[in-house]
């Protein structure tokens, strides 16, 4: 008997773009709940390289039904893709009806079909009919890599529909493309769901996913013991409930959130910046508002709430910068850095901001800018992000590094006078780090590693740029050698000596790092990656030796992964988002194997943005959820021993950034 998984004429899609109606980079650290002009219908769409036009999907109407059309004829075809259904899926057969349309756009274009067992966009087998005429068996190896398990020549007019079937059975998989007959054996890939890819023009009618007997049954067995393991791990773990509202209206901000003690209460505040609406670092308002929801001062003019919301730094932070006991907001506000008391808002004392460093051309010419120029453009640095270090031997981070888009980089000391200044491939937030038997940081600037003057110790040269950086051991007892780890974007995952003598695993573009105990079973820490732009939603676990122990994809993005200590069970979480199920999707704190243990109550609460943080003391994290106009703090349901609680040292809060990596390990 043969059973329907999935019967898809698109009738649940309007005409028009296959989107979100609320999509962009910004996604890379914002979570966004459905909206009722989305028009995907449970497919996930996978595009996200820079050559491919944003929508290269729609719904369209034909005498024959609807259609699911792509427009796309790219160089890099690798994710004009959508997928649906259900990742348990094994034994299966997909079939639907396809069309090429004219070539269009300066590309050549790629492969037109069928996806099954798809795990996410660098994992799953295709039917298709390729470019060069054949139709073909593939597998996708890793971002830009295919390998063909079958090739055969194939004649298909244009304009004319031709059926492609696809089947597999264990290891045995078989397609049919416009009459071709293909088989390879081949296990890489046990289960997934189904999709389609269309790197060049073409249209596709309905989609039907049927299963025998055999795998129907084998799903609903694998569905309930799925159900029972999690149902057992969510009792034997912290659950989220709601501790704290605060509101505020018409002055929130979303990730750029600051904490920090600013009135001496010993209880952490908030800072709230809003940027200027135009692309001008700096930051146009703040608002800083203390842990009871009171407004203490604000500051600037208030520029409205941009939507969608954007994933940019701010250059602000909160920090006792000049060594009296009491917090400062150091900031950039019309080019001017700023130290303002934190209590009240005035200027203690503040200085231009340094004028860039004029390029070479040379350099211009070999080097990307990322769509931000080179930091040389005006009169003063953008000053994109602030972060502290101690390049003096004080005892206190209270140098200054002020950051530009992605290429220059000034330090200057609490005093706001120039130390050195360097310019290279930095990417996103530079951060302290300090060699063992050193008493002064050194600051890791992305590609470039540099000493407390300056000079260059170690460097890399790549094709991308750094995303979030983590430095320091990985032993549970934080004592072993320090080891430096970067999110590289397209570079992949960076593990560097602290001489950056390099390893490069290119895994599609790595955008954000946790590293925390995530597993008792593992000796030592773990690392958390998440992939954005081209391979989005994508986490991984590697252990201490860098080898990966599960992937898996997740459809919604803005995942930090930051760990959190949630109970007594001697492992940390994972924050994967603030979303809700009314939000679209399920959020909340995930274990060792990516599986959803605590999630957040669909109780209404905001779900743009996530952060974990100890607000009471009392040793376990409290999960902060946020939008523009509130603040939900979550508090765990568990009243755990301190006695039992791991204690974890974590990145301080006076270097908070966008681009950070989070990282939790054990009190050195």
């Amino acid at each position: 008997m043969e059973h329907t998984l999935l019967y898809d004429d698109f009738a649940g899609l309007r005409e028009g773009l296959v989107k979100e109606f609320i999509d962009g980079p910004y996604r890379e650290m914002h979570g966004q709940p459905a909206h009722p002009d989305d028009n995907m219908d449970g497919w996930q769409s996978k595009v996200g390289h820079w050559s491919i036009g944003k929508h290269p999907w729609s719904c369209v109407a034909t005498p024959r039904g609807k259609r699911l059309r792509a427009t796309a004829n790219p160089t890099v075809c690798d994710n004009v893709t959508l997928g649906k259904g259900d990742m348990a899926w094994r034994d299966l057969r997909v079939r639907a009806e396809v069309c090429l349309l004219p070539q269009s756009g300066d590309g050549w274009g790629g492969p037109v079909g069928l996806l099954f067992r798809f795990l996410d966009s660098t994992r799953f087998y295709a039917a298709v009919l390729d470019v060069d005429g054949h139709a073909k068996l593939l597998r996708r190896v890793v971002p830009n890599n295919w390998d063909v398990l079958d090739d055969r020549p194939a004649r298909v007019a244009p304009g004319a529909p031709f059926e492609i079937e696809a089947r597999a059975e264990g290891r045995r998989l078989s397609a049919t493309v416009a009459g071709v007959e293909l088989r390879a054996e081949d296990g890489e890939y046990a289960h997934g769901c189904i999709g389609v890819i269309a790197a060049q023009p073409a249209e596709f009618g309905p989609i039907a996913v049927t299963c025998g007997e055999a795998e129907k049954r084998r799903l609903d067995e694998a569905a309930a013991a799925t159900f029972h393991i999690l149902t057992k791990k969510r009792a034997g773990a912290g659950q989220p409930k709601l501790w704290k509202r605060i509101e505020t209206p018409g002055f929130g901000a979303a990730r750029r959130v600051r904490l920090g003690d600013l009135d001496g209460d010993g209880r952490l505040d908030f800072v709230l910046p809003r940027l200027h609406p135009r692309r001008d670092p700096g930051a146009a308002y703040l608002a800083a508002v203390d842990f009871d929801g009171r407004l203490l001062w604000e500051r600037g003019e208030k520029p409205a709430a941009p939507t969608p919301e954007t994933s940019g730094d701010a250059p602000v932070q909160i920090h006792d910068l000049d060594g009296d006991g009491r917090n400062e907001v150091v900031c950039v506000m019309d080019h001017t850095l700023l130290a303002l008391d934190g209590r009240t808002g005035a200027v203690k004392y503040s200085a231009p901001v340094p004028k860039p460093t004029p390029l070479p051309e040379v350099y211009k010419q070999n080097i990307n800018h990322w769509g931000g120029g080179y930091d040389d453009e005006g009169e003063h640095l953008p000053a994109c992000a602030i972060s502290f270090a101690d390049l003096a031997g004080r005892g206190s981070a209270r140098d200054v590094i002020l950051s530009g888009h992605y290429h220059q980089t000034v330090a200057l000391g609490p005093d706001f006078r120039e130390r050195w200044r360097i310019a290279n491939v930095r990417g996103h937030f530079p951060i302290p780090y300090r060699p063992k038997g050193e008493a002064r940081d050194h600051v890791l600037a992305g590609y470039r590693h540099v000493d407390a003057e300056g000079r260059t110790v170690g460097r890399v040269c790549l094709r991308d740029h750094q995303d979030a950086i983590y430095a320091g051991p990985f032993d549970d007892a934080a004592s072993g050698p320090d080891r430096i780890v970067m999110a590289g974007g397209d570079d992949g995952l960076l593990l560097l000596t602290p001489g950056y003598a390099l390893h490069e695993r290119v895994m599609g573009h790595v955008q954000r790092i946790a590293i925390g105990k995530f597993r008792a079973d593992r000796g030592g820490l773990c690392l958390a990656t998440v992939l954005f732009h081209g391979n989005r939603g994508i986490a991984s676990l590697f252990d201490a030796t860098f080898k990966r122990v599960w992937t898996r994809d997740y459809p919604v993005v803005g995942a930090t992964l930051q760990p959190v200590l949630f109970d007594a069970c001697g492992e940390e979480r994972m924050l994967l988002s603030g979303m809700r199920p009314a939000q679209g999707f399920a959020g909340g704190l995930i274990d060792g194997d990516g599986d959803l243990v605590a999630a957040l109550p669909d109780d209404g609460g905001p779900g743009l943005c996530a952060l974990a943080q100890d607000f009471d003391g009392d040793g376990l994290d409290e999960l902060m959820l946020w939008d523009h106009e509130r603040i939900w703090i979550y508090h765990s349901d568990t009243e755990a021993d301190p006695a039992r609680l791991l204690k974890r040292e974590r990145p301080p809060l006076y270097n908070m950034s966008n681009f950070q990596s989070y990282w939790s390990r054990a009190k050195r």
